[in-house]
């Protein structure tokens, strides 16, 4: 006899967003229009206002001219069209000794910029990873400290508004007013950070800013570029005119519809939603605390976190065995980078906030929407206390 599907719990919102339903009927309305925003015929024309009207929507959200977004593929193609197109547009100074390209970036970046970066420092830039605390909040004091010795270099620096591990939230209006008193620019990796923090382009004046649409209950294979008026950066592709040629190839008016739609519905009432998710991140903390004594919350004291992420680190648990053991009881979470029993704890992310371990050490992250329950937040917490107990009891 086949068994009914185990009704499923997700919380890996961090993950992707599932699509909303208003932002499929937006994308819906448009798709037998789908045409190439490009051509000089009606349909075209109609492909191409599509998607205007949806970068002029974003850059009304945002607090941006509409000329400063540039529609990319994807975060990992809006990361590293800001770190490399900066690098390879300043790669003239690699030439002149104390001169070349300078990328500072924080020790809990994302792969794709950490590995832009690392790219870059192939072709002649001068990397350095600006140190955390045990909080994962960045040391502006060192970062100071190493701007103010080559002023005069052409300097970026990237730091990721919200972390997608921990949620810890920057002090992003702090680190771009240290930047622009050492004459640096400014990026941001904001996908996890925009509809959830306030990301507003005229209050924080970041110079570059990153983001998708997945992460907002849009489309896959969307994102952009904010690209401050004045900021040069070199194409990572040619072969078209297309997105200022900055990013070319055949523009996805569809796609940019459900971006626009899905940053509309995620900054609508975005305050209440905030308080919501503070109120369900903090009864799931209390919960695991008071089930798991000795787990330990991921940067659960920085100054600054994100509202509906928590990441639970739990002693004596292989992290495998609870992600798998989480799905077999119907609560979808991810474990960031989190590996086994038999290594270190192997996560870039925990180990620069110094959790380090010969021990099996789960690391077990939650993240939660709009359709998020207190009941939901329970039933998660209740699953998580079972799977420990029985992991801990295997592996003891």
């Amino acid at each position: 006899m086949i068994q009914p599907e185990k009704q499923r719990l997700y919380l890996d919102y961090a993950a992707t967003w599932p699509m909303r339903p208003e932002v499929w009927d937006a994308m819906g309305a448009e798709l037998r229009h789908g045409f190439n925003p490009a051509s000089a015929h009606a349909p075209g024309r109609r492909a191409h206002r599509c998607l205007e009207v949806a970068r002029g929507r974003i850059a009304d959200l945002l607090g941006c001219p509409r000329s400063s977004i540039c529609f990319t593929g994807g975060g990992t193609q809006s990361d590293n069209l800001a770190i490399l197109g900066f690098v390879r547009s300043h790669a003239g100074h690699a030439g002149h000794p104390g001169r070349s390209p300078r990328v500072f970036m924080s020790e809990i970046e994302h792969k794709a910029c950490l590995e832009a970066a690392d790219r870059g420092a192939v072709e002649g830039a001068r990397v350095a990873r600006i140190p955390v605390d045990g909080s994962g909040t960045v040391d502006l004091a060192w970062l100071r400290r190493e701007l103010a010795t080559d002023p005069d270099a052409p300097t970026l620096i990237s730091v990721m508004w919200a972390n997608n591990e921990i949620g810890t939230v920057q002090a992003m209006g702090d680190i771009v007013e240290l930047g622009h008193e050492y004459g640096a620019l400014v990026h941001t990796d904001a996908v996890q950070a925009l509809g959830k923090v306030d990301c507003d382009l005229e209050r924080t004046p970041v110079d570059l800013l990153s983001a998708t649409a997945h992460k907002l209950g849009g489309p896959v294979g969307i994102g952009l570029l904010y690209r401050r008026p004045g900021v040069t950066l070199e194409p990572l592709s040619y072969g078209g005119g297309q997105e200022r040629s900055m990013w070319p190839g055949t523009q996805n008016p569809i796609g940019a519809t459900g971006f626009a739609a899905a940053l509309t519905l995620a900054l609508e009432g975005r305050e209440a939603e905030v308080a919501r998710w503070t109120a369900l991140r903090d009864h799931l903390e209390g919960r695991i605390r008071a089930e798991i004594p000795d787990a330990r919350i991921h940067g659960g004291d920085a100054p600054l976190r994100m509202p509906n992420l928590v990441s639970a680190g739990i002693p004596g648990c292989d992290s495998g065995a609870v992600l798998v053991s989480l799905d077999f009881e119907g609560i979808a979470v991810s474990g960031g980078s989190a590996c086994g029993s038999d290594s270190s704890v192997g996560s870039d992310v925990l180990d620069a906030i110094g959790i380090t371990s010969d021990l099996p050490y789960a690391a077990v992250r939650f993240s939660f929407g709009h359709e998020t329950s207190r009941a939901d937040i329970d039933a998660a917490a209740d699953a998580l206390a079972r799977v420990a107990a029985r992991v801990v009891a295997l592996t003891a």
